[in-house]
């Protein structure tokens, strides 16, 4: 009985984990997208940690034996950092 409490036990800690993640990805509609007919694009941002991807329809993979295909992809774009004024230009900064 006691295994069946603690595993009750994890499974509120894991679902009350999942509950904080609830809204932490935001995607919006790239321009030109054309909203599932495709080709479609989208931005999504990852609001706790400031990481940003595109989403794309049509982007050219390469698979594991190293052939090249058009498909759907991620494209990392990289990290976002909390300006101190709407409009700042933010330079690149290196790896």
């Amino acid at each position: 009985m006691r295994t069946g409490w603690m595993l009750l036990g994890l499974l509120a800690v894991s679902a009350g984990a999942w509950a904080d993640e609830a809204g932490r990805y935001e995607a919006l509609p790239l321009a030109g997208a054309e909203g599932g007919k495709g080709g479609g694009r989208a931005f999504i941002l990852d609001t706790r940690d400031g990481h940003v991807w595109i989403w794309s329809e049509n982007e050219l993979v390469t698979a594991p034996d190293g052939r090249r295909r058009y498909g759907a992809g991620f494209i990392y774009q990289g990290k976002l950092r909390p300006g101190s004024q709407p409009g700042e230009m933010i330079e690149h900064q290196g790896r």
